[in-house]
């Protein structure tokens, strides 16, 4: 095989490999929040200033919206990780009793796949609006 035919596979094979998403292993939420969520949040949920807010907080007071809970499944990273719905959908049940578990209502009930799907279907693009127009909101249900 000549130089630029070789050039030419190689190429092509790392631009198959790069179009190729991972695939995504199951394991515990725990382990899964280290794989893909603990790099902006950090371990312990702490914010990453200019990049991520805390986890704690405000995120057990958004579960008490059904937007809320819509705005966490939309969340781009959320919705584009390479787990499926149902290892998302644990993920995001976990984070949230992890970190805002003293906030929960008390009828908080888990993620669904089915949560995970549609939010998924519909991604947030002003993710910084979508969460003040949800904080304000709960401002003014504590109003009330």
């Amino acid at each position: 095989m000549t130089r630029p035919a070789r050039a030419a596979v190689a190429l092509a094979l790392g631009a198959a490999l790069l179009a190729t998403p991972p695939l995504a292993r199951a394991y515990s939420p725990e382990v899964n929040y280290a794989l893909h969520c603990q790099g902006c949040h950090l371990a312990d949920g702490r914010a990453t200033p200019g990049l991520v807010p805390p986890l704690d907080g405000t995120l057990g007071r958004m579960m008490r919206l059904r937007a809320g809970r819509a705005y966490v499944v939309r969340l781009p990273n959320v919705a584009a990780t390479h787990l499926d719905d149902a290892d998302t959908a644990a993920l995001v049940t976990w984070v949230v009793r992890r970190f805002a578990g003293g906030e929960l209502p008390e009828d908080f009930v888990p993620f669904t796949p089915q949560e995970v799907a549609a939010g998924r279907r519909a991604p947030l693009v002003d993710v910084e609006g979508a969460r003040r127009a949800l904080l304000e909101q709960l401002d003014g249900q504590a109003l009330e």
